[in-house]
């Protein structure tokens, strides 16, 4: 009895929040792109990250791998950071608008040459980059360019918001693979017919490989590197970086990590990421436990 009364609890809130949500965005809709970003930004970091205890986790991982940092250089990059999330969150529910700017994003790097010679040859190619800028614009871009990339994407709790979520991600660009086995035999039949699939690769997933990132041990998982090396497949590193206006972005592809070791492979992964980041601190989403032991 207890347990049908939570439930119905839980469905009601579920219900309640994303009718919510979806009134929030439609009165948005009629908000110019940009003061929309603006206004969805400055309301998830007032309000919404608060409620999500984020500025606390982003403090405990710069005091962890960055002690040296001065109070105050904490707090703004905790406002940035919050503020940034808030951007991305709310492209991703204007996704018509924000593939607009992603087709405009300026395309650079080493890789992007023999991404584009491997598309031709019908080439397995894995996109790997970690939750820096918006990632979702190597979707919009290459959709633009007429190349499909599939992705896996994680379903939310509330089925009600995730139904919403999915409409929306779906815009930029299919097709969509929810995490989990069945999305993931679907997402590897999509990648051995010559195909291109994008992953992010920087969460805590299962136990991982204890490696390094910035300097701490991060248990990282060395899947994405083993998948490139069963089905010969291109590991192709990327990052879309938001420019200083705040809405355009430049996509960067590294030169592919050459197949070895996956540890070796996903180190250098890490190590990629990790310059990344030091340059445009704000970009990363710091609010993940990145540096927690697994439970055995």
């Amino acid at each position: 009895m207890k347990n049908n009364t939570q439930q119905k609890l839980k469905n009601i809130l579920d219900i309640s929040s994303t009718l919510l949500f979806r009134l929030m965005l439609w009165l948005l809709s009629f908000l110019p792109y940009k003061n929309r970003i603006k206004f969805g930004s400055s309301f998830f970091s007032i309000f919404v990250s608060p409620l999500l205890g984020n500025s606390k986790r982003i403090s405990e991982n710069f005091s962890f791998v960055m002690p040296d940092l001065t109070n105050q250089e904490k707090k703004k990059l905790i406002r940035s950071i919050n503020k940034n999330i808030g951007r991305t969150i709310f492209e991703l529910f204007s996704p018509n608008d924000f593939s607009e700017f992603a087709k405009k994003a300026k395309i650079t790097g080493p890789g992007f040459k023999t991404f584009k010679s491997a598309v031709d040859l019908n080439q397995p190619i894995i996109l790997v980059s970690g939750h820096y800028g918006n990632y979702d614009v190597v979707r919009a871009k290459l959709r633009y360019e007429n190349i499909e990339v599939g992705a896996l994407y994680k379903p939310m709790q509330n089925s009600y918001f995730n139904k919403l979520y999915l409409e929306k991600i779906s815009k930029i660009g299919q097709p969509l693979f929810p995490r989990g086995r069945s999305g993931m035999s679907e997402m590897v039949k999509f990648l051995k017919t010559g195909n291109c699939i994008a992953v992010l690769f920087d969460q805590v997933m299962g136990r991982g490989e204890p490696l390094s990132f910035f300097g701490k041990t991060a248990y990282t998982a060395t899947s994405v590197a083993q998948m490139a090396m069963k089905y010969d497949a291109l590991l192709i590193p990327f990052f879309a970086e938001r420019q200083s206006d705040g809405f355009n972005f430049d996509l960067h592809f590294d030169k592919p990590i050459v197949h070895s070791k996956p540890e070796k492979m996903t180190q250098q992964l890490n190590d990629l990421l990790e310059q990344r980041v030091r340059t445009k601190m704000d970009q990363w989403l710091w609010t993940h436990k990145r540096w927690k032991k697994p439970k055995n």
